[in-house]
């Protein structure tokens, strides 16, 4: 009788073929686990790139209405041009520098720009990383017209 014939023989191809499947189940699993484990990272470190790109610009806007403050009584009196900060080569290289090492700091890199406008009474902060958009707002009243 032959080995694979009989009833043990059966068994053991059987056994052999679902050994075969867990185990191609198991390298399945630990791929796409580690597809999602890259994917939340990278998602990570875009939302601290942004933010960091936020704050960079946060403070640009902070020093410039200082400045604008320090010149109420001049005439003629100075009024805050958040649109010309926000177009400020230094105010979004400053962003970008801020954005590219929160990014390093998170094991990914961002060599992107960083989109910042006014919209409404808010500053709107974009960039793209690893293939997603990231936003980050921020008040700003001296956006909105009066």
């Amino acid at each position: 009788m032959d080995a694979v014939s009989g009833e043990r023989g059966q068994a053991l191809v059987i056994a052999a073929v679902l050994i075969g499947i867990g185990a191609l189940a198991i390298v399945g699993l630990r791929l796409v686990q580690e597809r999602v484990l890259a994917n939340a990272l990278a998602q990570d470190a875009g939302e601290a790139a942004v933010e960091a790109a936020a704050a960079a610009v946060a403070d640009a806007y902070a020093r410039h209405l200082d400045t604008v403050r320090a010149h109420v009584f001049d005439v003629p009196r100075p009024t805050a041009d958040v649109v010309a900060l926000l177009a400020d080569p230094a105010t979004r290289e400053a962003a970008r520098a801020a954005a590219a090492e929160a990014a390093a700091r998170n094991g990914a890199a961002f060599d992107g720009a960083v989109a910042a406008r006014c919209a409404g009474a808010t500053i709107e902060i974009e960039l793209h990383h690893a293939g997603r958009l990231h936003r980050a707002a921020l008040q700003a009243d001296a956006c909105s017209p009066r």
